[in-house]
């Protein structure tokens, strides 16, 4: 299996189209990732996963249908595996 690393992360957001990386944002609990460009979408993701910022509970999950679920639980255990360090 290979490594998580926010470089990982981030190269495989980087590959999804916009409407899949916003619906990977919400199911992460980026708030209103409609209202970015792609590059704000990422930049917040990012900061949610190296516990910069705390994601916020979205209550609608269907919304999440077209989320890349491998890579959001990805995105959930390195954000584990930060915050747990600190």
């Amino acid at each position: 299996m290979q490594e998580i690393t926010i470089e990982n992360i981030e190269a495989r957001l980087g590959e999804l189209t916009i409407l899949e990386l916003r619906q990977t944002a919400r199911a992460i609990g980026v708030d209103r990732p409609a209202a970015c460009k792609k590059a704000e979408v990422v930049k917040k993701i990012i900061a949610i996963a190296e516990g910069k910022a705390e994601p916020v509970f979205i209550g609608n999950t269907k919304f999440g249908e077209l989320a890349d679920k491998g890579l959001v639980q990805d995105i959930q255990t390195y954000r584990d595996s930060i915050i747990g360090k600190k």
